[in-house]
């Protein structure tokens, strides 16, 4: 190979290697605390198992500057093989939630009795608003971001 080749092919993977965000995931064991952190938003929880139940409850914490707008946290129950067995949408959260406040959540996902579950999904939306606006009407135009990420029990 000639030099041009090898500096090209060092460069891409230089490149590629700094194309995601770094998220921080726990080592615990399921149904023990566990979180993650990326460069906007924590979410922090604990699972716990009551006959054909998961019960999670936890916080999501902002870590954004601004404002995260009309929140949404889906978390969705699968099993070894990726398939869903159950999900729930929380948007009871503030219309605002400011930089560095967290909020909790509480949700409980009913799994069939056949079924063994696995794993969370995780996956959150928001718009991002630099500051409330003095009353509210009709759309600013922010695009939604989000995020989702896997995790244990």
């Amino acid at each position: 190979m000639n030099m041009r080749t090898i500096i090209a092919v060092l460069l891409l993977l230089v490149m590629t290697a700094c194309s995601a965000y770094r998220r921080e995931f726990d080592a615990n064991p399921p149904f023990a605390p566990h979180s993650v952190r990326s460069f906007d938003v924590e979410i922090a929880w604990q699972a716990k198992r009551k006959d054909h139940e998961i019960l999670v409850a936890g916080i999501v914490a902002n870590h954004r500057i601004g404002y995260l707008r009309d929140l949404e946290l889906t978390v969705r129950l699968l099993d070894d093989k990726g398939k869903v067995l159950a999900g729930e949408t929380i948007t009871d959260f503030p219309t605002y939630l400011p930089s560095r406040k967290s909020e909790p959540f509480s949700l409980g996902l009913r799994f069939p009795v056949d079924r063994t579950p696995a794993r969370l999904r995780f996956g959150y939306t928001y718009r991002l608003v630099e500051e409330p606006p003095a009353f509210r009407g009709g759309d600013s135009g922010e695009v939604p971001r989000f995020g989702t990420f896997d995790a244990p029990l």
